[in-house]
């Protein structure tokens, strides 16, 4: 545990750390030094005795078992102490901001994936594409059941902020995609802009959502073709916007 929370702090906690360090190395060496050279101090300053009156002197414990009696070394105090309030606040500062954030990060993580793993959409949407962008704000407006599951990160934040139900995840993990129930949803549309990608989600949902309607967006002849191979494993209904809108035109020619 020690080691994670060491790995977890900031550049800045480290940087802290290190300089209450080097503070705490000069109040042990300079008390030591000045203990050995002459009666500076009420008592025998050995090596236990520096270290103990260095911490007790930098935390603003002080005993008073141990003071310093000579001007060279009450200015060393001064100092020491000048210095350690410094670094020792700063190192305490930072670091509990540095464990309190991972604590946040930590819970809001673990509110979301509870949030994901009780969904179960009566629409869920694959992909990013314009036109589950537009479903989802159209299933939005009817206050539809829906999920959209996206591949970026700062893509579904954009949309969540936007009061969306979209989330992140890997869409080549079979385990993430299956926390958001697909084979409870009634229709499953995927619209995703990465062909290889979306033959794979194709197929980990031919196997866990057998009883749901599978809509697939394609944009050319090539992507319907590759996908026209899945219908053997699952029937899938292949819609192609720009084929049907070219033929629309045709007919008004």
């Amino acid at each position: 545990m020690v080691i994670f929370n060491i790995m977890f702090l900031s550049t800045r906690s480290i940087a802290a750390l290190l300089v209450l360090s080097s503070v705490v190395a000069i109040g042990v060496i300079g008390s030591y030094i000045l203990g050995q050279i002459g009666n500076n101090f009420n008592v025998h300053m050995d090596l236990i005795n520096a270290i103990y009156f260095t911490i007790t002197t930098l935390s603003t414990v002080g005993y008073g078992d141990i003071v310093p009696i000579t001007p060279i070394a009450k200015m060393f105090v001064v100092i020491l102490i000048i210095m350690g309030l410094g670094a020792f606040l700063t190192a305490v500062t930072s670091i509990s901001s540095d464990l309190a954030t991972r604590d946040i990060i930590s819970l809001s993580e673990k509110i979301e994936k509870m949030e994901e793993e009780l969904i179960t959409p009566q629409i869920l949407l694959i992909g990013s594409g314009q036109i589950n962008v537009n479903l989802m704000k159209i299933l939005k407006e009817k206050k539809k059941k829906y999920v959209l599951l996206v591949s970026d990160k700062i893509e579904a934040e954009r949309f969540r902020s936007e009061g969306n139900k979209a989330y992140a995840i890997n869409m080549l993990s079979e385990e993430e995609i299956a926390r958001f129930h697909p084979e409870k949803a009634k229709i499953i549309v995927i619209d995703m802009n990465n062909v290889s990608d979306m033959i794979y989600v194709l197929l980990i949902l031919s196997e866990i959502a057998k009883e749901a309607k599978i809509i697939v967006i394609v944009h050319d002849s090539d992507t319907e073709k590759r996908v026209q191979t899945i219908k053997k494993l699952k029937d899938i209904e292949i819609i192609n916007p720009s084929s049907i809108v070219a033929n629309e035109i045709a007919l008004k020619l």
